[in-house]
C-alpha cells in the first residue's frame, strides 16, 4: 500500500528525520491557515500516488487523455514546470495570494494530474502539501527496499538526486551506491556516516546525515515497509540536511500489526476494479494493459500464465489469483470482474487443483457463463484434483469453450481467440 508524501513526512518527523515545516490542506481555508503559519515562500505539491509530479500537468478531466498523448509523444515540449505557464504538480510561490492562485487548480474536483506514470486518465489530487521553500546547495538520492535475491534490506544512494534513479543508473552506474544491510545488525548511525562520506557530503554534515540514514532505516523496520525513498534529500545553503521529498510503501501483509493502516489508505488513488475484487474476497487482482482476461489459482502459476501468453504474442489484461477456492460463487465473482473490463477480448482460465477441486471450479465457470451471459471467447485449462469430473462438467454443460491439457497449447488458443474474436459453438478439446 502506498501512502501520500505528507503522511510519509509525518512518519519521518516522528522518527527524527528532518523535514521542511508544512502540512497538508484539502480546502482553501486550511491552506490559508498553513500559509500564515509557514510563509511567505512556499512549495505547493499535489498529493497523488504517482511519480513525475513536477514534470506532470494539472489539467481538467476532459483534457487528460489529450495531454497524456502529447506528453508521451514529446515530453520536453508538453511537460509541466515548477515555474512558468505549463502548470505542473509542484509549484513555487511567494506570499499567501500567489500560493492560493497556484493551488486552486489542484483543489478543483474536476482536475487531474497527468504524468508519464499516470496513464491517459490521470489521477485525482487528494490534497496539497504546503511547505517552506529550502535553500538547496546539493541534491542526493536515498532509498531502502527489499532485495529479493538476497532476502535482506538494500540501501541505494547517489550524489545525483532529484532525478530518476533509473536514468542515473543507466547513464552513470558508478554514481549509484548499493549497500546491503544485515537485518540482525541493522543500520546504525556509524554506518550512515560512512555512507554519507562516500556520497561526498562535507565533514560538517556527516554526523547529521548519518543520523538521518539510521532513522530512515528505523522507519523501514518499524513500519514494515517495502520501500522508503527520499528523492531528493538535500544539503541546504546553511549546511543542514533535509528530506524534502518522501515516499513510503507499506506491506499489506503486516496490516494486522498496525491499526492505523486503513486510515492512511486513499481509495481515490486506486483502481476501482481492484477495490471491487478485494471486497469480493478475490485473492489478488491487478489491472494490466492487455486484452486477455486471466483467472488463475496461485500467484506463481498466474505469473507463469502471463509469461506464456506473452511468449505466444498475447497480452494479459490482468493478474488475478483466485487462490485456493472451493466455492462456485467466488469463481462467478472473479469472472464478473473480468467480464466488466471493456478491454477483455477473451478469457483464459488456468486452474491447477491441489487443495482446490477442479470440478467445483468448472461448476463455477458454467454458472458464470449462464448468469453473466459471457460473450467473449472462453479458453479453459484444468488439471489436478477431480480433473476428469471437472472436464465432464464443462463438456456436458454445452457452453462454448475451448480446452487444452497443456499450458502452452491453452495459451496459444487464448491468443488466437483474442486476435480473431473466434468462439467455438461447443466445448472442444
Amino acid at each position: 500500500m502506498n501512502i501520500h508524501e505528507y503522511q510519509a513526512k509525518q512518519i519521518f518527523k516522528a522518527h527524527g528525520v528532518p523535514v521542511p515545516a508544512g502540512g497538508p490542506a484539502t480546502s482553501e481555508r486550511e491552506a490559508r491557515d498553513l500559509l500564515k503559519e509557514i510563509g511567505p515562500d512556499v512549495v505547493v505539491k499535489a498529493q497523488v500516488h504517482a511519480g513525475g509530479r513536477g514534470k506532470g500537468r494539472v489539467v481538467k478531466r476532459d483534457r487528460a487523455s489529450r495531454v497524456y498523448g502529447e506528453l508521451i509523444a514529446d515530453p520536453e515540449k508538453s511537460e509541466g514546470q515548477i515555474v512558468g505557464r505549463r502548470r505542473g504538480g509542484v509549484r513555487l510561490a511567494s506570499g499567501v495570494e500567489e500560493a492560493l492562485r497556484e493551488l486552486r487548480p489542484m483543489m478543483d474536483k474536476d482536475s487531474r494530474l497527468v504524468s508519464i506514470q499516470t496513464g491517459a486518465e490521470g489521477v485525482p489530487i487528494s490534497a496539497v502539501l504546503i511547505e517552506q521553500q529550502s535553500s538547496i546547495a546539493h541534491e542526493y538520492y536515498f532509498s531502502i527496499q527489499v532485495d529479493g535475491a538476497n532476502g535482506q534490506p538494500l540501501i541505494i544512494a547517489s550524489a545525483e538526486g532529484g532525478q530518476s534513479i533509473e536514468e542515473v543508473n543507466r547513464t552513470n552506474p558508478r554514481a549509484v551506491l548499493r549497500v546491503p544491510v544485515d537485518p540482525v545488525e541493522g543500520f546504525p548511525a556509524f554506518r550512515g556516516r560512512s555512507l554519507a562520506s562516500r556520497l561526498g557530503l562535507p565533514s560538517s554534515a556527516i554526523r547529521a546525515c548519518g543520523d538521518m540514514f539510521a532513522n530512515l532505516y528505523r522507519v523501514f523496520i518499524d513500519m514494515d515497509a517495502s520501500l522508503v525513498e527520499v528523492n531528493p534529500f538535500v544539503l541546504t545553503s546553511e549546511g543542514a540536511v533535509l528530506a524534502i521529498d518522501g515516499k513510503v510503501g507499506v506491506d499489506d501483509n503486516a496490516a494486522f500489526r498496525h491499526g492505523g493502516y486503513e486510515d492512511w489508505r486513499d481509495r481515490s488513488q486506486e483502481n476501482p476494479v481492484e477495490i471491487e475484487a478485494e471486497e469480493a474476497n478475490i485473492g489478488s487482482y491487478i489491472k494490466l494493459d492487455g486484452n486477455i482476461g486471466c483467472v488463475v489459482n496461485g500467484a506463481g502459476l498466474a505469473m507463469a500464465t502471463m509469461d506464456t501468453l506473452m511468449l505466444h504474442g498475447g497480452e494479459p489484461a490482468n493478474f488475478l489469483d483466485i487462490g485456493t477456492v472451493n466455492r462456485k460463487d467466488r469463481v462467478v465473482e472473479a469472472l464478473r470482474i473480468i467480464v466488466n473490463d471493456p478491454d477483455v477480448k477473451t478469457i483464459f482460465i488456468n486452474i491447477f487443483g491441489g487443495l482446490a477441486r477442479v470440478d467445483i471450479v468448472a461448476e463455477g465457470v458454467v454458472d458464470a457463463v449462464n448468469e453473466l451471459k459471457i460473450t467473449q471467447p472462453l479458453v479453459v485449462r484444468l488439471n489436478g484434483s477431480n480433473v476428469e469430473e471437472g472436464r465432464r462438467v464443462l463438456h456436458d454443460s454445452g457452453i462454448a469453450v475451448q480446452t487444452a491439457d497443456e499450458l502452452g497449447d491453452a495459451a496459444a488458443l487464448a491468443v488466437e481467440a483474442a486476435q480473431s474474436g473466434r468462439r467455438r459453438s461447443r466445448s472442444d478439446n
